[in-house]
């Protein structure tokens, strides 16, 4: 019978929050990835799926509606929430268990791997539900040009998942520091950050991969600013291999955030100023 499955449960840990003060993005995504493979084993399907679903491109849309700090206990509900031609879409609730509100929704887009049986293929068009999270927006196109470089450094063998490649926290951890030296770059130092109790705060992330990179690898990230409001800003973040092959890329949606009010809170005209000339050259 088509349901949703609990696939993970935990607790944020202090070392998993960041300058904001909350559970670091890039946790989240290791929480999914470990509620995608649970999900498929839990349905009874490990072996046909296991560590071979999503080896081509995927995409991953994470909405995140409130925050969690360190110590909140959360849980996460799974289904297939679609089965078209090769691609599986799955979603994800991240449960604060406290008051049983979804914190985070997570639509993800994977591709099946070739040679699936057609009994597993039928199972999961079995499976599917109707996806009651937000909308998925349209895939936005990377800007040209890529941006100001943010990240350069190797894959580590400590980085690699269960399949020998790059894992997904681990994108999405190079994309946050990346998007550390952007703040950077537009005033929004570090030093800013503690001196006026101001953070960035997403609300929306777009997740692509495109290629696998592997140990030893150098890995560069350009990051370009996309959209300025009043209180918030998106930029891409588009990441290479040496080869300059596209590996993957990361559209970031958030606010600045008044770290005691837990509210967005305007750009100081200086920031603004230098956000609005960065986005003039993207």
């Amino acid at each position: 019978m088509a349901e949703w499955i609990e696939t993970y449960r935990g607790v944020v840990s202090a070392w998993e929050c960041d300058i904001v003060e909350h559970f670091t993005i890039a946790y989240y995504f290791e929480k999914f990835a470990d509620a995608t493979r649970n999900f498929v084993e839990l349905i009874g399907e490990g072996e046909s799926l296991g560590p071979r679903v999503g080896t081509g491109p995927s995409r991953l849309v994470a909405t995140f509606e409130n925050e969690l700090r360190a110590g909140a206990a959360f849980h996460m509900a799974s289904a297939v929430t679609g089965l078209d031609g090769d691609t599986l879409r799955l979603g994800h609730q991240l449960v604060d268990t406290a008051n049983g509100k979804t914190v985070t929704w997570l639509a993800e887009s994977l591709s099946l791997p070739p040679g699936l049986p057609a009994a597993a293929r039928s199972k999961l068009a079995a499976l599917a539900v109707a996806w009651p999270g937000p909308a998925v927006p349209a895939p936005s196109p990377l800007p040209e040009p890529s941006g100001d470089l943010t990240a350069r450094d190797r894959v580590k063998p400590w980085e690699l998942d269960e399949r020998g490649r790059l894992s997904l926290s681990d994108h999405v951890h190079r994309f946050s520091g990346a998007g550390m030296h952007f703040l950077t770059s537009i005033g929004m130092t570090g030093d800013y950050m503690h001196a006026n109790r101001r953070g960035f705060s997403t609300f929306l992330l777009d997740v692509a991969l495109v290629s696998p990179a592997h140990v030893g690898e150098r890995i560069d990230v350009h990051t370009a600013v996309a959209h300025l409001g009043n209180t918030s800003m998106r930029y891409v973040h588009r990441m290479t291999g040496a080869d300059g092959r596209d590996v993957a890329s990361m559209v970031q949606a958030g606010v600045q955030l008044d770290l005691d009010a837990r509210r967005p809170t305007p750009f100081p005209d200086d920031i603004r100023a230098r956000i609005a000339a960065a986005l003039g050259k993207s």
